[in-house]
């Protein structure tokens, strides 16, 4: 954490300011990273602390920033020359690391996602997004402790039941919550659900309307729960072979209520499973993030290194092109040099045999007749 954005936000407290709503005030109750250069308080934060001790009387100067103190030595350099300071540390490259740094979610890796209320709610570590028509609605990543309070971040699957709350899982405790709400005397333990239900946690869950029926993955096996008797169905846990085509240890799955479909997610990938003759559909597993977020992305044709055929075809013609450019160079240099080496010769032969008699037989015809 900042040690400055730290102090300020404490400062506030002394100052008798409670904790904002507002998830980007440095009020928040949860802490995030904000730009320290050229630091401005933000605008919920100015409003609650003028509502306390009223807006300022006239403009402040700017204030300075303080002198930075030189670290203390207890041994001095060897040579009084040379400047023996410890070098600041390298900072980090590449995509910050700090908590507050927002996630992209065209990176994919998830921790699970669900349909929740007709929208697609994915999670991951403490973000979550949410997803309509193929795109992230605005404002979103959002921490999950800002709006399930109570909820602890890198849940491992959630799913909405029969009565309308949402159920999240992480290890072997799971909550319930009504909206935003969280329902009195949750967490509970794992195990409570019914007997036989992996006690450490599960990898995904999905709630059947047509069968009244919720069904927990873990690795290579499934369970089924009854929502109207609360208690596990006999006869579990079973292979997850049984669903033809998903792979094991499911992080996500959610049903598609208006085609009839239910769909597997793992990893950056999904699976289309028919709920009519219990098996995958063709074509699958595709790219979650290309088909659901509206990230692009390379086909799985240009993945598996194939080029169209006009590339090759273009190819084929440039390469064709550039052997014949390269013999036409060559012969014609050496017909030209042929044909000066004939002149030259010709020349020569002039010079030595001097000029033929019927040629100067024909020059004394010309004269005589002229």
């Amino acid at each position: 954490n900042d040690l400055f954005l730290v102090a300020v936000h404490e400062l506030g407290h002394a100052l008798g300011l409670e904790h904002s709503n507002d998830p980007t005030a440095i009020m928040a109750p949860f802490y995030q990273y904000m730009e320290t250069d050229n630091f401005k308080l933000p605008n919920d934060d100015l409003q609650g602390i003028q509502k306390i001790y009223g807006p300022p009387d006239k403009i402040p100067p700017p204030t300075r920033p303080l002198p930075t103190v030189p670290p203390h030595r207890s041994i001095p350099p060897a040579d009084p020359r040379k400047n023996d300071r410890p070098k600041p540390p390298r900072p980090p490259t590449g995509r910050p690391s700090y908590p507050g740094a927002k996630p992209n979610i065209c990176d994919g890796n998830f921790n699970t996602l669900a349909i929740l209320r007709r929208e697609m709610f994915v999670f991951k570590d403490q973000w979550f997004w949410r997803v309509r028509n193929n795109r992230v609605m605005d404002g979103y990543p959002m921490q999950i402790t800002y709006f399930w309070r109570g909820l602890p971040p890198s849940i491992d699957a959630v799913y909405e039941n029969s009565d309308g709350n949402f159920v999240f899982f992480k290890g072997n405790k799971y909550w319930v919550f009504k909206d935003t709400t969280l329902q009195p005397g949750y967490p509970h333990d794992l195990i409570t659900l019914g007997s036989g239900i992996p006690p450490h946690g599960i990898d995904s869950a999905i709630w059947w309307e047509d069968v009244g029926k919720t069904y927990f993955f873990k690795g290579d096996r499934y369970w089924r729960y009854s929502e109207e008797m609360k208690t596990m169905d006999p006869g579990y846990p079973k292979p997850i072979t049984i669903w033809k085509g998903i792979p094991e240890s499911p992080q996500g799955a959610f049903v598609h209520k208006e085609n009839g479909f239910t769909y597997f997610y793992k990893g950056k990938e999904y699976w289309k499973f028919n709920n009519q003759i219990l098996k995958v559909e063709p074509g699958y597993p595709r790219s979650i993030l290309k088909d659901f977020m509206g990230c692009d992305g390379p086909t799985d044709r240009d993945k598996e290194g194939h080029s169209p055929p006009d590339d090759v075809d273009i190819v084929i013609k440039l390469d064709n092109t550039a052997s014949t450019v390269k013999a036409i160079a060559i012969v014609i240099p050496c017909i030209l040099a042929l044909c000066l080496l004939v002149l030259v010769y010709t020349v020569f032969q002039f010079k030595r045999k001097g000029t033929p008699r019927h040629i100067l037989y024909c020059k004394r015809s010309m004269q005589e007749w002229v």
